[in-house]
């Protein structure tokens, strides 16, 4: 394949400031790679040594999170770079970045590199401030919440976080108020404890860096049904309630009509009661788990990756937050529009408390 030229290689933002003489050298030293879609180009923790350059195709930036997710962090076409943050730093492959198509890459060793970057401090400078932006992007982006949002969304969402700070046994959302926010934590702890039901508030959960909360009030439209207090000093990204409905609550929440559910769809489907276990004791959908909202997120790592599963509860006040939790966490999950009160399929229990006794054949 023809190797680059100057003028080429000067569209490059990169290296639109050296000379010509200087862009002359760069083409010399460019490796032309082709690889088919799907092929792995950088793995992350691998090595770092080289930087490309995109002639043709896209790629995808993947990285890991803490809860075994591949958050997508970008893609990247024709004329973009990638690799040069571990590079600049001199550290190990922070994402892994495969072809999304068919891919012409143009490949700089580091040694080559390197060389380069001290031509110029242009370079350097430029780099750097990329490697920066995408280092506080990309942060954001692994937090649970975020990790499977698409970078498009992610995106807009990009400019709507407000940053707060609360100090050590602050309240971040009281029991009883009205919700207009989701959090997700930057960094510190969160305590999640409730007094509905209960005698005295009870802890029913911790909450660390990457998790979100407050998304049962948004999507339910009730008040606060728990406390979250920080347990040290603690960071969070807030999220107005316009914007969690517009792009976090349209990405994670998927409605299912208990019409539509038939009798074969039911042999693959694992149903998740939302309720508490008395509740669920009285009457649930016939094979249905119980699994309690407050206790889901330290509890869907029982659940399967592979299965489908529908959540509800008596109405629809816990059930649609639980298909948003299990959803934004990989699972494929539904929440079941009018929960048990719309059901009329078959039901377990020790009494029919909600529905009505058919009525009888007419006489003939």
């Amino acid at each position: 394949m023809e190797k680059l030229s100057p003028s080429i290689l000067k569209l490059y933002s990169y290296f639109s400031h050296l000379s010509d003489g200087a862009l002359e050298e760069v083409c010399d030293k460019l490796e032309v790679v082709e690889l088919p879609a799907g092929s792995g180009i950088i793995e992350e923790g691998a090595a770092a040594d080289s930087f490309f350059m995109i002639k043709r195709g896209a790629v995808d930036v993947l990285k890991k999170t803490k809860w075994g997710q591949d958050a997508k962090i970008t893609s990247l076409k024709c004329g973009e770079g990638f690799g040069e943050m571990a590079l600049l730093t001199c550290s190990h492959r922070y994402s892994t970045v495969i072809a999304k198509t068919d891919v012409t890459l143009y490949k700089l060793y580091k040694k080559d590199f390197d060389e380069i970057v001290r031509w110029d401090s242009a370079i350097s400078c430029m780099m750097g401030s990329k490697a920066h932006a995408s280092s506080e992007y990309n942060k954001i982006k692994t937090l649970q919440p975020f990790a499977l949002l698409d970078p498009e969304k992610m995106f807009a969402l990009s400019d709507k976080f407000v940053e707060k700070n609360y100090a050590f046994g602050s309240d971040i959302i009281k029991e009883g108020e009205v919700g207009d926010a989701y959090y997700v934590i930057k960094s510190g702890k969160v305590a999640v404890i409730k007094k509905e039901n209960r005698e005295q508030p009870e802890q029913v959960a911790v909450l660390s860096e990457g998790e979100g909360f407050g998304e049962e009030a948004l999507i339910s439209g009730k008040r606060r049904s728990a406390t979250c207090r920080a347990m040290e000093e603690t960071v969070v990204l807030s999220l107005s309630k316009a914007d969690f409905e517009k792009l976090m609550k349209a990405s994670f929440l998927e409605i299912v009509y208990p019409e539509d559910i038939t009798p074969e769809d039911m042999k693959d489907i694992v149903f998740i009661d939302t309720r508490f276990p008395k509740q669920f004791e009285e009457e649930h959908i016939e094979g249905a788990v119980n699994m309690p909202l407050e206790y889901l997120r330290t509890r869907y790592t029982e659940l399967d990756p592979a299965k489908k599963y529908y959540t509800y509860c008596g109405m629809e006040a816990w059930g649609m937050p639980a298909a948003f939790i299990l959803k934004s966490l990989g699972l494929d999950a539904s929440g079941i529009r009018g929960g048990l009160s719309a059901w009329e399929g078959p039901v377990d229990g020790t009494k029919d408390g909600i529905h009505l006794p058919e009525a009888p054949a007419p006489d003939k």
